[in-house]
């Protein structure tokens, strides 16, 4: 009899192609090692052709692998497309709704705005995955994200809310130079740096004001940052919606906001007319709007109501009209 490929076969070799790894492999499928290596071993011998070389460092996609590859991503398309149309025909405000987000959006604002979006919809119950991988929304893992990026998957559909901006925060008893009182050695306090392309310490903005400043500790995490910051570890950027609200840090000069994100409010294009999908980003967007102005680093707290602090920005004019209602 004529071996017929099973869909679950694709999606395991497809989990360890990826990773190279079955332990990997059977964390993303939310299975016992021992199953994907047993379900992979099977599959080889029902298909009688080795997909994997098995070496110290994990496993190795054979040339007959790396040919299935292009078929089984094909395989995993159409099963995954199929599931979300037939999930988008949902037109019930019940059930469950699977929503991601970073930690650094994870504050009592966000968890507010959930509550009453709970009590508004009581048929509604969260599933809240904290994540920065996008992927888990295109295989419909989740329904929604919160994300902060320039440029979402072409896959997906949303409303941008606003354009995420950092400046330079430190504890609110750090003097900077040139401010009333400020020691000889405040021209060279220690930094908070970050890894990667957005390292602002070499900027002549920041140059300008701290010739001397040392980057003491580099992080690749926002909110590790912030701990550190509040900790007098150093000074350095945050997202303006975190340093502006902790009253135990200021913004420190030269006032410069730098331009980091858009905000998103995503989903699959499949999912777009799900009801509830509509629901949940329709409510959040209506429900972050007013505070777009603390979002884009123009309206601190403390300064009175009307007030905006000066600060150089180029990135006003690309802000402006951000909706991308999802509802029609």
């Amino acid at each position: 009899m004529r071996f017929m490929i099973d869909w679950d076969d694709i999606r395991y070799f497809l989990a360890v192609a990826r990773r190279g790894s079955i332990t990997s492999a059977a964390r993303d499928l939310g299975v016992n090692h021992s199953t994907v290596s047993r379900r992979i071993a099977a599959f080889e011998d029902n298909l009688g052709v080795r997909l994997f070389d098995r070496i110290a460092t994990g496993y190795n996609l054979t040339s007959a692998g790396q040919e299935m590859v292009p078929s089984a991503q094909r395989m995993e398309e159409e099963a995954l497309g199929l599931d979300r149309r037939l999930y988008g025909r949902d037109t019930e405000l019940s059930g469950v709704l699977r929503v991601t987000t970073a930690g650094t959006f994870v504050n009592p604002f966000l968890m507010e705005q959930i509550g009453r979006f709970l009590t508004e919809y009581p048929g509604i119950d969260i599933e809240l995955v904290v994540s920065t991988d996008l992927a888990n929304l295109h295989a419909r893992e989740v329904d929604v994200a919160i994300r902060a990026t320039m440029n979402p998957p072409d896959t997906l559909v949303g409303r941008r809310i606003g354009r995420l901006t950092a400046m330079l925060y430190g504890r609110s008893d750090f003097i900077a130079p040139g401010e009333p009182g400020a020691p000889n050695s405040a021209g060279a306090p220690d930094v908070i740096a970050f890894d990667g392309a957005r390292d602002y310490t070499s900027a002549s903005w920041f140059r300008d004001v701290y010739p001397n400043a040392r980057a003491r500790v580099r992080l690749n995490n926002v909110e590790a940052a912030f701990h550190a910051i509040l900790a007098g570890v150093g000074i350095g950027m945050l997202p303006c919606h975190i340093g502006d609200t902790n009253p135990e840090l200021r913004r420190l000069p030269p006032y410069h906001l730098e331009p980091v994100f858009d905000l998103w409010l995503l989903t699959h294009a499949d999912l777009r007319r799900t009801a509830k999908v509509r629901a949940f980003i329709n409510f959040m967007a209506n429900a972050i709007m007013p505070h777009k102005d603390l979002i884009e680093g123009r309206r601190p707290p403390g300064f009175s109501s009307g007030d905006r602090l000066a600060v150089e920005s180029s990135y006003a004019a690309a802000t402006a009209g951000v909706s991308e209602d999802i509802s029609a």
